[in-house]
């Protein structure tokens, strides 16, 4: 009985979303089935990644690789442990984009690309793996069908400055 009591209180309690777990860097292996990432605290393909001040929620249960909602990034690491490391960042970064540009996919997808060309973990081969990652989806309301999102993001990539020399 003292048992279910205490487990109800911390069914409660993470349903408010009064519990947290420690900040340190994640890797996507080491996550709980859900946690709340400070930000700059993320670590994708050995990358720390960054949002400005925008949290990222580690959570296994997400439908999709990753979402937005605003002020907060959120990722399922289980699905993005199927992607290669490009396609991984890309994801992190579309989804900062939404955080900084709003709901419009081609503003993100491109933000994601120059920032990944500026900071020097997007190449040409990271390209090819993101465009293959997204070339079957067929679209929908909001998401233009994968080859028009490649074709659009591929010009993003063109369009962008290299990384930025070490000082």
């Amino acid at each position: 009985m003292a048992r279910l009591r205490i487990l109800t209180a911390l069914a409660g309690l993470l349903a408010a979303g009064a519990l947290t777990w420690a900040l340190a860097p994640a890797e996507l292996g080491a996550v709980p089935k859900e946690k709340m990432l400070a930000p700059g605290k993320l670590k994708l393909a050995g990358i720390s990644m960054s949002c400005g001040r925008t949290p990222t929620l580690m959570s296994h249960t997400f439908w999709d690789y990753g979402g937005a909602k605003k002020g907060m990034i959120i990722l399922n690491p289980t699905k993005l442990q199927e992607l290669t490391e490009a396609a991984r960042l890309y994801v992190y970064a579309h989804e900062c984009g939404h955080q900084l540009f709003g709901p419009k996919e081609t503003k993100a997808d491109c933000y994601a690309v120059k920032r990944g060309k500026r900071d020097g973990w997007l190449t040409r081969t990271g390209m090819t793996e993101i465009c293959s990652f997204l070339a079957p989806h067929r679209g929908d309301w909001v998401h233009p069908p994968g080859p028009k999102r490649c074709e659009i993001m591929t010009k993003c990539f063109d369009e962008a400055k290299p990384r930025r020399a070490q000082r």
